[in-house]
């Protein structure tokens, strides 16, 4: 008896889990199979995340939660930061650095990705965001993160305490580039182990990038070059070529992508944040773990998938205008919506329309990345007293003059009715 009560209450339980979360039955791999791309299970992430930028709502996700090394995209978080502390006005985009001996020294540290710095050289923060993005330079992230905070450990410091606020909950950071941090020798910050990765989620690096892109939207303007050149002209000229083989003019290019930054080692394999846009739609895709580092097809197998899936996310996905700025019916009450709402519509959910406290949002089985989101909302309000408020409104002057000439009138009768002669005698003169 005690068996079957058992088996029952794990079928309940399990129905409800599934009920209550959106499926996302088909993995990376099979989505990129099934049009076309015919590569093996070893290539199947461990973390894929598909967010809508403008509200986190989850789109596609396939073990987002799991920890994983996000190796160079941790320079995401370092360019936050060093975004912030520019709306703080610490500094510009015109500010420059000097090639120091500490920053020319990670320069030529083996095993990580970089420029070529010349000791004395000076960089503007605008040519440092370039380096740091397109050529994913360590020396240049740290020449960026010197800025904020010279003290490595204390900007690493804050590099985790913003994760928390920003609730990346699978978050923590050892450096501000990505690199194991063995490979970063003596300019390991102090207090931090030596042997550690930073570690995050896709879940994490979607929480990231939307609060990146509506907070620093300028980001793009550096993310969506597929070839740069800086230092032109000078004995410092250096050119780089995008590893975001999704982006417009690269390999793989996909329609619309116009961001962010890939991430790459021999622990975490081959990573990708993702942008793009398409009809006013902007999505963020975060993909992690395809292994393995040293097995070539695995870097454009990423984008492969990355491209599928957001194929099938705009399929499926689309953002259209849901109710209409009027006159609605809302069960026995008559309301006035103030105006138009545009939402996210769902091909495989209906949705319904929800009243409450004058506020009406567009309603459907979906979850969103973080418990702060929310669909977005218009106000409304009983329509008899839209009605009566904007008559008052539109005719108010002439509610008022009708008010003055009624209570004028009224004197002058209440005046004849008492003193009659006063008009006769006015009349007679």
């Amino acid at each position: 008896m005690m068996q079957i009560l058992f088996r029952s209450f794990l079928s309940v339980l399990l129905l409800s889990i599934l009920m209550s979360t959106p499926a996302y039955a088909k993995s990376p791999v099979e989505i990129a199979n099934e049009q076309g791309a015919q590569m093996g299970a070893q290539y199947e992430p461990n973390g894929t995340i598909v967010i809508a930028q403008k509200n986190g709502q989850v789109l596609y996700s396939d073990d987002p939660t799991i920890k994983w090394p996000p190796a160079s995209m941790s320079k995401l978080m370092t360019i936050y930061l060093v975004y912030e502390a520019m709306d703080q006005g610490k500094f510009n985009k015109q500010t420059e650095v000097t090639v120091n001996q500490k920053f020319y020294e990670i320069s030529q540290l083996p095993m990580l990705s970089n420029n070529h710095l010349r000791l004395g050289a000076r960089y503007t923060v605008d040519e440092l965001l370039q380096t740091s993005i397109t050529a994913s330079s360590n020396s240049t992230t740290y020449m960026l993160s010197s800025l904020v905070n010279k003290n490595d450990t204390q900007f690493i410091d804050l590099m985790n305490k913003t994760a928390e606020d920003l609730h990346m909950k699978d978050t923590h950071y050892y450096n501000p580039v990505g690199a194991p941090n063995n490979l970063m020798r003596q300019y390991k910050a102090e207090g931090y182990p030596e042997d550690e990765d930073n570690i995050s989620s896709a879940k994490d690096y979607a929480i990231l990038t939307q609060h990146l892109l509506n907070r620093h939207p300028d980001i793009l303007n550096y993310t969506k070059k597929a070839e740069v050149t800086v230092k032109k002209g000078t004995q410092d000229e250096e050119t780089f070529h995008t590893y975001n083989h999704s982006l417009e003019g690269a390999k793989l290019g996909y329609k619309g992508v116009d961001g962010l930054k890939t991430g790459s080692s021999d622990t975490a394999g081959f990573n990708t944040t993702i942008t793009g846009q398409k009809n006013d739609f902007r999505i963020v895709l975060v993909m992690m773990g395809v292994m393995d580092w040293y097995d070539p097809p695995a870097e454009f197998n990423r984008n492969i998938m990355a491209n599928a899936i957001m194929d099938e996310v705009y399929n499926r996905y689309s953002i259209k205008k849901v109710l209409s700025k009027g006159k609605h019916t809302f069960g026995d009450e008559e309301v006035y919506v103030h105006n138009d709402l545009y939402d996210i519509v769902d091909k495989e959910h209906k949705g319904t329309f929800h009243y409450k406290d004058g506020l009406v949002h567009y309603d459907y089985k979906r979850q969103f990345v973080d418990s702060d989101y929310q669909p977005p909302t218009v106000k409304y309000e009983n329509y008899r007293h839209y009605a009566i408020r904007t008559f008052i409104h539109d005719y108010y002057g002439w509610i008022i003059s009708g008010v003055i000439l009624s209570l004028l009138a009224g004197t002058l009768l209440l005046i004849y009715s008492f003193k009659p002669h006063y008009f006769r005698d006015l009349w007679n003169k």
